[in-house]
């Protein structure tokens, strides 16, 4: 089942969404679902690797962030 939602954008980002949208010969709507895909890992990438530096800390073990995304991927 599909929803839609208005939202209200700035000239110059609805500018750049239809600028992209002829670039990958895509609708605005395709842009924007493929945006908030993006937004939606990135925001829980942040929050697992913040998760997983906190409990490394907690057993005293070292671990970079290039390490953290070897295990994820």
């Amino acid at each position: 089942m599909r929803n839609s939602v208005s939202v209200s954008l700035p000239t110059g980002i609805l500018k750049q969404l239809k600028n992209e949208s002829k670039r990958e010969s895509a609708s605005n709507s395709e842009v924007v679902r493929k945006a908030l895909r993006e937004y939606f890992f990135r925001t829980e990438f942040t929050r697992l690797r913040r998760k997983a530096m906190i409990e490394a800390a907690k057993k005293g073990i070292k671990i970079t962030e290039e390490e953290i995304f070897e295990q994820i991927s």
